[in-house]
C-alpha cells in the first residue's frame, strides 16, 4: 500500500508539472507596468488600490476556496509576509470568487495580508492583463516597488525559492 501511495504521488507530481507547462501564461508581460486595480477588502469593505503600494514588493496572489492548492498556500503566503513585511514586502490575496464564499471560508481564519474579491468578467480579465488567460489557479505575480512585473509563478508557490528570492531583492534579513 505503501508503495502504491508513494507512486501515485509521484504521478500527480510529474502531471502537475507537465500540465503547467503547457499553460498559455505570458511571460513577455515581464518588466512591464502591472495592471492596476481597485477592490473592496474582505475584511473590512475598504478599498484597496494598487497604487497606495507603490515603493513597496508586492506579491498578488490569485486564489479561491474551492482550490485546494490555493489553501495549502495561505500559510506559506502569511510566513512571508511576516518574515518580510520590516523589509517593505507585502503580500495582496486576490480572491478569484463571491464574497460570500470567500469570507466564509476566511471565517475563522486572521490573514496578516489583506485580501480582496471579485468575480465574472473583471476578473478574468484582470488575469488575463496579468499574464494568465487560462486562469489557472494558484497564481501569483511579482511587482517592483515601480509596480513593474518581476516574475510570474503559476501554481503553488515554495516558501524556500520566494526566500531565496526575497533575500536577493531585500537584502536578505
Amino acid at each position: 500500500m505503501k508503495k502504491y501511495i508513494q507512486s501515485f504521488s509521484l504521478f500527480l507530481l510529474l502531471f502537475s508539472a507537465v500540465n503547467l507547462q503547457a499553460l498559455d501564461i505570458d511571460y513577455s508581460l515581464l518588466n512591464k507596468p502591472a495592471p492596476i486595480f481597485e477592490f473592496a477588502k474582505l475584511s473590512d469593505n475598504e478599498v484597496l488600490k494598487l497604487s497606495d503600494y507603490k515603493g513597496k514588493l508586492v506579491l498578488i496572489n490569485f486564489w479561491a476556496s474551492w482550490c485546494g492548492p490555493c489553501r495549502a498556500e495561505i500559510p506559506t503566503l502569511e510566513n512571508l509576509q511576516e518574515e518580510y513585511q520590516a523589509k517593505n514586502f507585502r503580500v495582496i490575496g486576490v480572491a478569484v470568487e463571491s464574497k460570500e464564499d470567500a469570507q466564509a471560508f476566511l471565517k475563522d481564519k486572521k490573514l496578516n495580508y489583506p485580501s480582496v474579491y471579485s468575480e465574472g468578467e473583471g476578473i478574468k480579465e484582470l488575469l488575463k492583463k496579468y499574464g494568465n488567460p487560462d486562469q489557472v489557479l494558484p497564481f501569483s505575480v511579482l511587482l517592483s516597488p515601480k509596480q513593474d512585473i518581476m516574475a510570474i509563478y503559476p501554481g503553488i508557490i515554495s516558501k524556500n525559492k520566494m526566500q531565496r528570492v526575497l533575500n536577493r531583492l531585500l537584502g536578505g534579513i
